[in-house]
């Protein structure tokens, strides 16, 4: 946990110390770290697949969100079920290139995101997207 004035970030995920490991696949070591300003949070998730949200979740660590980045540009190698009731967010962040060759976002991811009705924001279709706290409240400019 590192603490900057009145902003904390928490690393999230590795859990354990990683320089030593033998790693099949590097997003299975992708640091998740939440960010913390007054009532508010965003929770930025890299590329981590099911499994390592399955262990973040096993964990017990506090995850609930207004701000999720979604996870491995939305591919269905991630962004599980139980991960989004956990994080409970408002609003999900899509990083994703225009025209990407692995069609991200994946159209179960899509579909999972709406079905819990938070506000999508995908770089892919609106450019960059802005998301600001006062520490009580966050909005999209």
């Amino acid at each position: 946990e590192f603490t900057f004035v009145s902003v904390i970030m928490e690393v999230v995920y590795t859990l354990h110390d990683m320089s030593n490991s033998d790693i099949k696949y590097l997003n299975d070591s992708s640091v998740v770290t939440r960010l913390v300003y007054g009532d508010t949070s965003f929770l930025f998730t890299g590329d981590a697949p099911v499994e390592v949200e399955e262990e973040i979740l096993s964990s017990g660590v506090h995850l609930q969100s207004n701000v999720l980045k979604v996870g491995h540009h939305g591919s269905k190698y991630s962004s599980s079920l139980g991960f989004f009731q956990a994080v409970d967010p408002e609003y999900a962040v899509i990083q994703v290139g225009e025209g990407n060759s692995f069609n991200h976002p994946h159209r179960l991811i899509m579909k999972r995101l709406e079905g819990f009705g938070m506000e999508v924001y995908r770089n892919d279709e609106i450019g960059d997207v802005e998301i600001r706290s006062d520490g009580s409240k966050v909005w999209v400019e």
